[in-house]
């Protein structure tokens, strides 16, 4: 097993990480859903959870989270809550369309459901700042839950909004989020200095 990185702390207030799925724990590359029957899958697990919410769901959807996202960066984020007791609000694309119970059974698949509180709210985005962006719905969650003090923001895209926007509290992935997104975002919700500027890695979904 992966020893913990030792940077653990008594939660003294909230702590919240904005979470994305594509390229954090769902792999660019990964297509492994496609070798199974993901109508059955579904039906295994109405079965396995007790829950016909499954059966309602997005195969596909369900068939990434079972088969193609990385195991090594959930267990990530899953230490992190738990050394943190931090909540899981999501700003991925996944959230659209979707209520926070469907997006609890998602993460259930992977016992993170605990963790799992809200998502933030869709915009009209336009082209022109970072507020009309994925950042800019973060920063309106933020102004909305004053009660949030710490927070950490990991995405693989939205790199210049985020950074301009929250340039000490954003972790960009690539692909999925590996050993040095989770030192910073251990870092991050530390209170430990930011790191310092690098250069910037491509990303399928910089806008």
């Amino acid at each position: 097993m992966r020893e913990r990185m030792k940077m653990r702390e008594e939660p003294k207030d909230r702590a919240v990480i904005f979470l994305d799925i594509d390229g954090v724990l769902q792999p660019y590359s990964s297509q492994k859903r496609f070798d199974h029957d993901l109508h059955e899958l579904l039906k295994t697990l109405a079965a396995e959870y007790d829950d016909e919410l499954y059966l309602e769901l997005d195969r596909f959807d369900l068939g990434c989270i079972c088969f193609d996202w990385d195991i090594g960066a959930v267990e990530r984020v899953r230490s992190i809550c738990e050394d943190f007791r931090a909540e899981i609000v999501l700003s991925s694309d996944w959230r659209r369309g979707k209520s926070v119970e469907a997006l609890k059974a998602y993460f259930r698949i992977h016992k993170l459901h605990y963790y799992v509180k809200d998502k933030t709210d869709n915009r009209r985005w336009g082209d022109k700042q970072p507020e009309d962006s994925r950042a800019g719905e973060v920063k309106e969650y933020l102004d909305a839950h004053p009660d949030i003090k710490r927070f950490v923001i990991i995405d693989d895209g939205y790199r210049d909004e985020f950074e301009k926007l929250f340039p000490e509290q954003f972790v960009h992935t690539n692909s999925r989020m590996n050993f040095d997104n989770e030192l910073r975002t251990r870092q991050i919700l530390s209170g430990q200095t930011p790191h310092p500027n690098e250069p910037k890695p491509p990303s399928f979904f910089d806008h």
